[in-house]
């Protein structure tokens, strides 16, 4: 690789790891509205307080809004893959963030399963919200993933 195509790579590198920053404070600070709202629910006639909050928190799990998280964990692994071992400490703190918030948030689309399966009177409505946050458990699992196998190929991976 000679010269300039060292360089494109390391500003490709550099692009997407600040793209990757950014999404993911993007998506932290939604995170903090639907926590705000996750703080203001209480017992319903329908359920407690605490299976008001999880499924209000699975929101965070459903597929359509898991993209502004998947944009940033395919930036992060995509840098990470681009730079190998010279991977900066800022680009593998990203890649690791992100993973742990996946499987953070596959724990809570298992639960918010549980409580739709087991917490709710049993209709057809439960098959098509189940499938529905089964489909954000799987792509969550997949970003995860994603994050492992590229944080594998870099330095103390």
């Amino acid at each position: 690789m000679n010269g300039s195509d060292h360089a494109r790579t390391g500003s490709a590198i550099a692009a997407l790891t600040r793209v990757g920053i950014l999404l993911f404070a993007g998506w932290t600070l939604w995170l903090f509205q639907v926590m705000y709202r996750v703080t203001q629910l209480s017992e319903s006639r329908f359920s407690t307080a605490w299976e008001e909050r999880l499924q209000a928190l699975a929101f965070l799990t459903f597929p359509p809004n898991i993209s502004l998280f998947a944009l940033a964990a395919t930036a992060a692994a995509s840098a990470t893959w681009l730079a190998g071992p010279t991977q900066t400490l800022g680009l593998a703190v990203l890649l690791r963030s992100l993973r742990w918030t996946a499987n953070a948030l596959v724990v809570v689309a298992a639960l918010s399963i549980l409580v739709e399966l087991f917490g709710q009177p049993a209709g057809i409505d439960t098959i098509e919200t189940v499938a529905f946050r089964l489909g954000g458990l799987v792509a969550l699992v997949g970003l995860s993933y994603l994050c492992l196998a590229a944080g594998r190929t870099a330095p103390g991976g």
